[in-house]
């Protein structure tokens, strides 16, 4: 039923399934699935700040790392059959898991759109050193993914990261910019506008880029630093009104990924996708499970 998945890893989450609930297996299925494949515990602080394991004023754990993990596990799950999977594990594995998760989310993207990905390794070539390319029905897009850190939003941080990426990317296929933008810029201002303007004026000046995607988290707490709240990654992809190379087709990015840790501590968010259901169909088997096995290990 689920194609390409090892039946080590189902095995172990079936294994282990009895010791939680519903809500709580989602966090544990992704962290497991992120531990298979990249050999990085999700749960371990050391690992990246990005993750963001923290306890809040009224205990718990915050609800954006378990967004963050379910994000990340989700994710490699979806990719687990392109092409470029490998790469982009290899990736996420040895470098920043910010920037190099980000990378594989806006794979992601195209991958749920019906394209094939191949990640391509650093070239050091000028105009040849892009993260990967999306295929689908004979058309090849080149994509660069630039994440940005500037605490406080200015508009030539932007512009210069926009101008560096270009530099990058061939004109002989279309090709779209992926940036990620830190969540304070939040606070600044509305980004929307700015933001607009100036990829207006970074589209005057060349015709190589046919987007410019910007993605940024926010994140909505129920309580001032409560152990509850609202995670929304949210995408604003503008379009180049003449380029050289155009895309046929953007239709398939969705403007948002949302993760609802609830009053109650429970998660909910979009499950239409097959990660969720695969997680569903182990957790099925839970009543069949009368005492919890020993849980195998996954290091051999």
């Amino acid at each position: 039923m689920f194609d390409n998945v090892p039946d080590k890893l189902t095995n172990y989450l079936r294994s282990a399934v009895v010791d939680f609930d519903r809500e709580s297996f989602y966090y544990f299925a992704a962290a497991t699935v992120a531990l298979f494949y990249l050999h990085k515990s999700m749960v371990d602080p050391e690992t990246s700040d990005f993750l963001n394991i923290r306890r809040t004023s009224r205990g718990g754990i915050w609800y954006g790392h378990s967004g963050r993990v379910i994000l990340i596990g989700e994710t490699l799950f979806l990719m687990r059959s392109t092409p470029g999977f490998p790469e982009f594990c290899r990736r996420m594995a040895g470098r920043d898991l910010r920037s190099t998760y980000f990378e594989s989310y806006a794979a992601r993207m195209f991958i749920e759109g019906g394209y094939q990905v191949f990640a391509r390794p650093e070239s050091g070539v000028r105009g040849k050193d892009f993260d990967f390319q999306a295929v689908r029905d004979g058309e090849t897009v080149n994509v660069e993914v630039t994440a940005l850190t500037a605490p406080n939003f200015a508009p030539e941080t932007v512009k210069n990261a926009l101008q560096q990426k270009r530099k990058q990317l061939p004109d002989t296929d279309p090709a779209i910019v992926f940036c990620i933008l830190p969540e304070s810029w939040w606070a600044s201002q509305s980004l929307g506008p700015p933001l607009t303007k100036i990829v207006e004026q970074f589209f005057e000046r060349t015709r190589r880029i046919a987007a410019v995607v910007f993605v940024i988290e926010k994140h909505f707490d129920f309580e001032k630093d409560g152990p509850v709240g609202y995670l929304s990654i949210q995408h604003l992809c503008l379009s180049h009104p003449n380029p050289r190379q155009p895309v046929s087709s953007l239709d398939f990015f969705k403007t948002a990924w949302e993760h609802t840790a609830s009053a109650t501590g429970e998660a909910t968010q979009r499950r239409e996708n097959e990660f969720f259901w695969w997680v569903d169909s182990i957790f099925a088997t839970r009543k069949e499970s009368l005492t919890a096995p020993d849980v195998p290990q996954m290091d051999d």
